[in-house]
């Protein structure tokens, strides 16, 4: 076998991974970018290298390019450079931490090292709600991960489900990089965001309290605890105090309801959140295992380990990685953001989509998936809705499925109220949707996980358009990952293909086998 060329190292990458974009950077500062892993509302995650690893295991890592509307006036700076400090020296053991940072480039990153595993939101969505022993394994976990934080004096500031990581060794808690404005958590976050905190009020200990509780809820009911609705509504339940725990364990109850309290002063402390979760856990299991007395905190920590064993990825695989060309100023930054031409060839086999690309927050999966053909399909291949009955553009609402993760999923038939006008700015997805009217009778139909899906916005990448001449998606996804996006998408105007017609009389729903997303611009 002849020696591998001192241009090429060896690493181990998830076996599905994102290609990047055009205009992504191929090094961000000792860096070497893969591909994507997600996008959303605070910055775009990527795969990346580091060269200087000696151990293929270890070379892969997650670079986060950090654009968080908190970031946008220069005086966030200083905050941003203490707070990634103070995280760089947090215990790691239940919050993914920065290896390393530069709070100076334009725009800064933060590097962390590569999990894989799934996300609670996506966890409890496809299984509903957790035995006993795994929540209190993710209980005591969260608590001790918010501990560490506030020991390093930092608040956390917007932990949801879609933030927390679950793999192989317990739950880890994520995007700790930069706080939440109450603002932009008001929205989607309204479930885990505590009264003071949806008034105006900052991140403190207390809201991560709250927020833990919410979450022990959701994951032990498998439902949000204040209820669906607008924020304002979910809200004003939470500032009531009005929550629903049926079917939490019932030892849990007690310390979960106080966290949920509408005053701060009188949620508990997170070590008295600890104790008393540990203390449900010995009531649980007196006499098992010989679990007679109480354990210490290392006997305890691999007892409840072992409630995750059985989340596991798949392997990750070997890859070449081909480094060639000389660096350039592609991307210019404050100080070490730099960008060069690197060549990656990377042969990429299947499996489904996991690490961090399902882990950053509803908002983070913009794009789990994609070819490197996006772009270069005619809208002529595309069957016209006048030829091919089969074919009709209709309204998902992820926000009317009941059965998101699993289906089968309610669409609507629309058509555009009056004439599209293009070129008048790209406008908001709520926007877009009000430009189409119901034409038809709401109907059920399944999803098939291979069907080909062509993305213009949403359901590819929100800060991002592909679209033809004709304003039909070009960013080639699959039925699977569609339907991952009906999980936590907004409403998504696409065009769809039946396998076969509807029999009269007949109510089975029926398959999709091809999705178009309709934008404009």
């Amino acid at each position: 076998m002849s020696p591998r060329s001192p241009r090429e190292i060896s690493v181990l990458v998830p076996p599905d991974l994102a290609p990047l974009y055009p205009d992504d950077p191929s090094r961000i500062g000792p860096y070497l970018v893969l591909g994507r892993l997600g996008q959303g509302a605070t910055g775009t995650v990527y795969a990346a290298v580091d060269t200087a690893s000696d151990s293929p295991g270890d070379r892969l890592v997650v670079v986060k390019v950090l654009t968080s509307p908190e970031l946008d006036s220069a005086d966030a700076y200083p905050a941003l450079e203490q707070r990634l400090r103070a995280l760089s020296n947090t215990d790691p053991t239940r919050v993914v931490v920065p290896l390393t940072f530069d709070s100076d480039a334009n725009p800064p990153w933060v590097s962390m090292p590569y999990l894989a595993g799934e996300r609670l939101s996506h966890y409890v969505t496809r299984r509903g709600g957790l035995g006993t022993g795994k929540l209190i394994a993710l209980a005591t976990g969260l608590a001790e991960g918010l501990s560490a934080l506030h020991t390093r004096g930092v608040a956390h500031g917007s932990l949801r489900p879609s933030e927390v990581l679950l793999e192989s060794h317990g739950p880890h808690i994520m995007e700790c990089a930069v706080a939440a404005s109450a603002e932009r958590m008001r929205g989607a976050g309204a479930t885990w965001l505590s009264p003071e905190r949806f008034r105006g009020g900052t991140a403190t200990p207390a809201a991560d309290v709250f927020a833990w509780g919410a979450v022990v809820a959701f994951a032990g009911t498998g439902r949000v605890p204040f209820g669906p609705g607008e924020p304002e509504e979910i809200a004003e339940r939470a500032a009531e105090g009005s929550f629903d725990l049926d079917g939490l364990p019932k030892g849990l109850l007690p310390v979960v309801g106080r966290a949920l309290d509408p005053d701060p002063e009188r949620r508990p402390s997170l070590r008295e959140v600890i104790g008393a979760v540990i203390a449900v856990w010995q009531a649980e299991n007196a006499g098992e295992d010989g679990a007679t007395g109480s354990p210490g905190r290392d006997e305890l920590a691999h007892v409840l380990e072992r409630e995750w064993q059985a989340v596991e990825p798949p392997a990750r695989v070997p890859q070449v990685i081909r480094l060639e060309g000389r660096m350039s100023n592609h991307r210019p930054g404050r100080a070490l953001f730099l960008a060069g031409s690197v060549v990656v060839a990377l042969t990429l086999v299947g499996g489904g989509v996991w690490g961090l690309a399902r882990a950053f927050g509803p908002e983070e999966d913009g794009a789990l998936a994609a070819a490197d053909t996006a772009g270069e399909r005619s809208s002529s291949e595309s069957p016209s809705p006048e030829d091919d009955p089969l074919t009709m553009v209709v309204r998902f609402d992820p926000a009317e499925q009941e059965s998101p993760a699993t289906g089968p999923w309610l669409y609507t038939p629309v058509e555009p109220e009056g004439e599209l006008v293009r070129g008048q700015g790209v406008p908001t997805h709520a926007e877009w949707a009000e430009r189409w009217e119901a034409a038809g009778e709401p109907g059920l139909a399944v999803i098939d996980p291979e069907a080909e899906v062509l993305c213009a916005k949403f359901c590819a990448a929100p800060q991002h358009l592909f679209i033809d001449e004709e304003g039909r998606g070009t960013w080639e996804l699959t039925g699977g990952d569609f339907v991952d996006y009906l999980s936590w998408g907004p409403v998504v105007i696409v065009e769809v293909t039946f396998a076969e017609e509807a029999r009269e009389g007949d109510d089975t729903p029926r398959e999709i086998v091809r999705v178009t997303e309709l934008f404009t611009d």
